[in-house]
């Protein structure tokens, strides 16, 4: 009987080890084509690592339409995933690639000059590690790999920084950037007419046909002629009026920049006897001032030769976390010489009710050599030396859906006159910078920003004790118990 016993427990113990092999052969098997497949789920919070609705929507869309887009990364894609800082990127991609309508292509633009050549053949991009340039038939369209995370930013009652959240955005920019470039999307720029103005075709036509080879549009716009400012309107470039701005003039671009809107203003020096009262009542919400005066240097080897108003300044460096960080770092990177022609200076109003709301910076500078100069305007200036001047200013209004400004001192450095002047090919290069960072957001889906939550679950130290007992000393036990229950009936 006892022989029985044993050739029954030796059958039960065998049968239990096959049958937990199994279970292990077909959990690593499992493991494995999981692995190959690449398949996840998403339990982030906010699903971080997921396409909306309105993604997947629109890719579907583009699909029964037989529509293709190329997708060039300038990175492989192996380095964003290694990157837990760009792992949201990198989810995202790969979820559009497995899409028909998406052929997803990575490489490395420092050993990949060929592609590098073919999506860019025309040198009309400034293209950075990580960019993204979307191909659609004839319509091309560069995303800045930058613009893909921002960073908020909470202040407290002095203005410094208390805390910092960064949010992922990627999403939202590429199905944008994919519904422009399948409709052929083309943001307008405007050129403001009607206060004296240089005129778009004869002294601008040059740039204007390089906007138009990066797919803007360009057009005059005189505000007298319409109730409101266009609806296609992306940028209103104001070039050197020679009078001010009318109250209903300020109206009609309040509400465009209520909107989001961007207006580049270029303001050379005016002797005359009168103020911007209205030009500076528009752009006073976003804490820039105009200095009435021009721009000198007492140094001579600071200016060009019989001119120490053509002077040599510096571009001055972005935070990392700016739209404009790639194209300005190129730019320091390449070590040009920067000159402005006669210029004016502004100045950025910390002061300002507002300041909280913009994000204001400053792009270009003259040295501490130089002075500005008491110039037009109807009272007394002071003389401003001893420190750099700011020839180039922006800001950028988060409660007014990023509505953006930008000034510059002189509007004549990108004239048909001076723009094929290489002295001046720096400075070139940084308006046209910025008119990149103003039409970025020319088409939104309204995906919103995502960010990684964290749940945090606080305990004392009587549940911590509790919860040590409960999930790791309890099944300790059990599993002694019953290896002793085992080993004390196979003895038996």
């Amino acid at each position: 009987m006892a022989k029985i016993r044993n050739a029954k427990n030796k059958i039960f113990t065998s049968f239990a080890w096959i049958i937990a092999i199994l279970i292990l052969v077909i959990a690593i098997i499992i493991n494995v084509v999981v692995a190959k497949l690449d398949f996840n789920i998403d339990v982030s919070v906010q699903k971080l690592f997921s396409l909306s609705e309105t993604s997947t929507d629109y890719l579907d869309e583009l699909e029964e339409q037989g529509v293709n887009v190329d997708m060039y990364l300038l990175m492989e894609m192996e380095e964003l995933e290694s990157d837990s800082s760009t792992r949201s990127l990198y989810r995202a991609l790969v979820e559009y690639d497995e899409y028909d309508c998406i052929n997803l292509i990575d490489f490395d633009p420092n050993e990949n000059e060929d592609i590098l050549e073919k999506i860019n053949s025309d040198n009309v991009y400034t293209l950075n590690v990580g960019d993204i340039v979307l191909i659609c038939g004839d319509n091309k369209r560069h995303i800045n790999g930058i613009s893909m995370y921002s960073t908020n930013y909470t202040y407290d009652d002095y203005g410094n920084i208390t805390e910092s959240k960064e949010t992922f955005q990627g999403e939202n920019v590429l199905t944008s950037g994919l519904k422009a470039v399948v409709d052929g999307y083309l943001p307008t720029v405007y050129f403001l007419t009607g206060h004296g103005e240089k005129d778009m075709t004869d002294s601008y036509s040059k740039i204007t046909a390089l906007m138009k080879s990066k797919n803007y549009r360009t057009a005059t716009l005189n505000l007298s002629d319409v109730e409101t400012v266009p609806d296609d309107a992306e940028i209103i470039v104001v070039a050197a009026p020679s009078s001010d701005i009318t109250k209903q003039e300020v109206d009609k671009l309040s509400a465009y920049l209520d909107e989001g809107g961007n207006m580049s203003v270029m303001l050379p020096p005016n002797g005359g006897e009168f103020d911007y009262d209205n030009l500076q009542e528009l752009i006073d919400p976003f804490c820039l001032k105009i200095d009435y005066n021009y721009v000198y240097e007492t140094e001579s080897d600071m200016h060009m030769a019989d001119d120490n108003t053509n002077i040599i300044c510096s571009i001055v460096e972005q935070e990392e976390s700016s739209d404009l960080y790639g194209d300005i770092q190129s730019l320091i990177d390449s070590e040009f010489i920067t000159y402005m022609p006669k210029s004016r200076s502004f100045s950025i109003d910390y002061d300002n009710e507002n300041i909280q709301s913009v994000v204001t910076g400053t792009l270009l500078t003259s040295s501490e050599t130089s002075v500005g100069e008491p110039y037009g305007g109807t009272y007394d200036s002071d003389i401003l030396e001893g420190y750099a001047l700011e020839l180039a200013v922006y800001s950028e209004d988060k409660s007014r859906n990023n509505a953006k400004v930008t000034l510059f001192g002189n509007a004549e450095f990108i004239d048909d006159e001076h723009i094929e002047d290489v002295s001046y090919l720096s400075s070139y290069y940084i308006y046209l910078a910025t008119v990149t960072w103003m039409a970025n957001q020319n088409l939104d889906m309204g995906i919103g920003e995502k960010s990684a939550a964290v749940d945090y679950m606080s305990l004392t130290e009587s549940s911590a004790y509790s919860l040590i007992v409960f999930f790791i000393a309890l099944p300790v036990v059990i599993m002694v118990i019953g290896v002793v229950i085992w080993l004390r009936r196979r003895h038996s």
